[in-house]
Protein backbone atom coordinates (compact mmCIF):
# COMPACT_ATOMS: atom_id res chain seq x y z
CA UNK A 1 0.00 0.00 0.00
CA UNK A 2 2.92 2.17 0.86
CA UNK A 3 4.12 1.59 -2.70
CA UNK A 4 1.22 3.05 -4.11
CA UNK A 5 0.86 6.04 -2.19
CA UNK A 6 4.64 6.71 -3.58
CA UNK A 7 3.88 6.01 -7.04
CA UNK A 8 0.57 8.01 -6.52
CA UNK A 9 2.46 10.99 -4.65
CA UNK A 10 5.40 11.06 -8.02
CA UNK A 11 1.85 11.15 -10.40
CA UNK A 12 0.85 13.90 -8.73
CA UNK A 13 4.39 15.44 -8.88
CA UNK A 14 4.91 14.52 -12.70
CA UNK A 15 1.34 15.55 -13.63
CA UNK A 16 0.84 18.80 -11.88
CA UNK A 17 -2.63 17.60 -10.24
CA UNK A 18 -1.97 18.14 -6.99
CA UNK A 19 -5.81 18.84 -5.77
CA UNK A 20 -9.03 20.65 -7.23
CA UNK A 21 -7.41 23.47 -5.31
CA UNK A 22 -5.22 24.13 -8.09
CA UNK A 23 -7.29 26.29 -9.44
CA UNK A 24 -6.75 29.24 -6.62
CA UNK A 25 -3.54 30.95 -8.21
CA UNK A 26 -0.86 32.49 -6.12
CA UNK A 27 -0.51 35.73 -5.81
CA UNK A 28 2.81 35.75 -4.48
CA UNK A 29 5.29 35.30 -7.14
CA UNK A 30 8.20 37.25 -6.18
CA UNK A 31 10.77 34.21 -5.79
CA UNK A 32 10.09 32.46 -9.31
CA UNK A 33 9.57 35.85 -11.08
CA UNK A 34 12.73 37.77 -12.65
CA UNK A 35 12.88 41.12 -12.25
CA UNK A 36 11.25 43.60 -14.67
CA UNK A 37 13.86 44.75 -17.48
CA UNK A 38 13.62 48.36 -18.41
CA UNK A 39 13.61 49.40 -21.88
CA UNK A 40 16.22 52.37 -23.18
CA UNK A 41 13.18 54.44 -23.39
CA UNK A 42 12.37 54.38 -19.74
CA UNK A 43 9.05 51.84 -20.29
CA UNK A 44 9.16 48.60 -18.82
CA UNK A 45 9.02 45.19 -21.03
CA UNK A 46 6.70 42.92 -20.73
CA UNK A 47 7.49 39.43 -18.60
CA UNK A 48 7.10 36.11 -20.15
CA UNK A 49 5.12 33.91 -18.74
CA UNK A 50 6.42 31.53 -15.87
CA UNK A 51 5.30 27.90 -16.09
CA UNK A 52 4.16 26.08 -13.00
CA UNK A 53 6.24 23.02 -13.62
CA UNK A 54 5.79 21.06 -10.40
CA UNK A 55 8.91 19.72 -9.82
CA UNK A 56 9.77 23.15 -9.04
CA UNK A 57 7.47 23.58 -6.67
CA UNK A 58 8.56 24.03 -3.06
CA UNK A 59 7.25 20.79 -0.45
CA UNK A 60 5.18 23.33 1.20
CA UNK A 61 3.85 25.31 -2.09
CA UNK A 62 2.33 21.81 -3.23
CA UNK A 63 0.86 21.34 0.67
CA UNK A 64 -0.75 24.50 0.28
CA UNK A 65 -1.94 23.88 -2.90
CA UNK A 66 -4.11 21.25 -0.98
CA UNK A 67 -5.79 23.56 1.59
CA UNK A 68 -9.74 22.66 1.02
CA UNK A 69 -9.09 19.47 -0.49
CA UNK A 70 -9.15 15.77 0.28
CA UNK A 71 -5.80 14.34 1.27
CA UNK A 72 -5.05 10.73 2.47
CA UNK A 73 -1.92 11.04 5.42
CA UNK A 74 0.24 7.78 5.98
CA UNK A 75 1.48 7.96 9.54
CA UNK A 76 4.62 6.48 10.71
CA UNK A 77 2.64 3.99 12.72
CA UNK A 78 -0.12 1.93 11.45
CA UNK A 79 -2.13 4.81 10.83
CA UNK A 80 -3.38 6.36 7.87
CA UNK A 81 -6.02 9.35 7.54
CA UNK A 82 -7.98 10.82 5.04
CA UNK A 83 -9.55 14.30 5.18
CA UNK A 84 -9.85 17.74 3.93
CA UNK A 85 -6.94 19.85 4.44
CA UNK A 86 -7.98 22.82 6.61
CA UNK A 87 -4.13 24.48 7.65
CA UNK A 88 -0.62 24.08 8.25
CA UNK A 89 2.15 25.37 9.51
CA UNK A 90 6.15 25.30 9.14
CA UNK A 91 6.69 21.94 10.75
CA UNK A 92 3.53 20.39 9.05
CA UNK A 93 1.67 20.20 12.00
CA UNK A 94 -1.84 19.34 9.77
CA UNK A 95 -5.42 20.61 10.99
CA UNK A 96 -7.95 17.91 9.05
CA UNK A 97 -11.78 17.90 8.70
CA UNK A 98 -14.02 15.38 8.18
CA UNK A 99 -11.77 12.53 8.99
CA UNK A 100 -11.94 8.78 8.29
CA UNK A 101 -8.97 7.43 10.45
CA UNK A 102 -7.98 4.05 9.08
CA UNK A 103 -5.61 1.72 11.98
CA UNK A 104 -4.02 -1.86 11.00
CA UNK A 105 -4.94 -4.08 14.30
CA UNK A 106 -4.35 -7.66 14.90
CA UNK A 107 -8.23 -7.52 14.60
CA UNK A 108 -8.11 -6.27 10.81
CA UNK A 109 -8.25 -2.73 10.10
CA UNK A 110 -10.81 -0.69 12.13
CA UNK A 111 -12.44 2.55 10.75
CA UNK A 112 -12.96 6.05 12.79
CA UNK A 113 -14.69 8.55 11.89
CA UNK A 114 -14.09 11.96 13.30
CA UNK A 115 -14.93 15.79 13.15
CA UNK A 116 -11.68 17.14 13.02
CA UNK A 117 -8.31 16.32 13.99
CA UNK A 118 -4.79 17.96 15.17
CA UNK A 119 -1.74 15.82 13.71
CA UNK A 120 1.62 16.49 14.62
CA UNK A 121 4.01 16.78 11.23
CA UNK A 122 6.95 14.55 13.18
CA UNK A 123 4.96 11.65 12.79
CA UNK A 124 3.58 11.72 9.35
CA UNK A 125 5.54 9.69 6.24
CA UNK A 126 3.82 10.53 3.50
CA UNK A 127 1.01 12.79 1.92
CA UNK A 128 -1.08 11.97 -1.04
CA UNK A 129 -3.01 15.11 -2.46
CA UNK A 130 -6.29 13.64 -3.69
CA UNK A 131 -5.77 9.85 -2.49
CA UNK A 132 -7.16 7.28 -0.51
CA UNK A 133 -6.52 3.75 0.84
CA UNK A 134 -7.60 0.60 -1.40
CA UNK A 135 -10.18 -0.56 -0.26
CA UNK A 136 -10.20 -4.00 1.32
Amino acid sequence: RRERAISLARWFFRSGIASAANARRRTDHRRHSPAPEIKPGGGLISLPIMSHNPSQLLPSELIDRCIGSKIWVIMKGDKELVGTLRGFDVYVNMVLEDVTEYEITAEGRRITKLDQILLNGNNIAILVPGGSPDPE
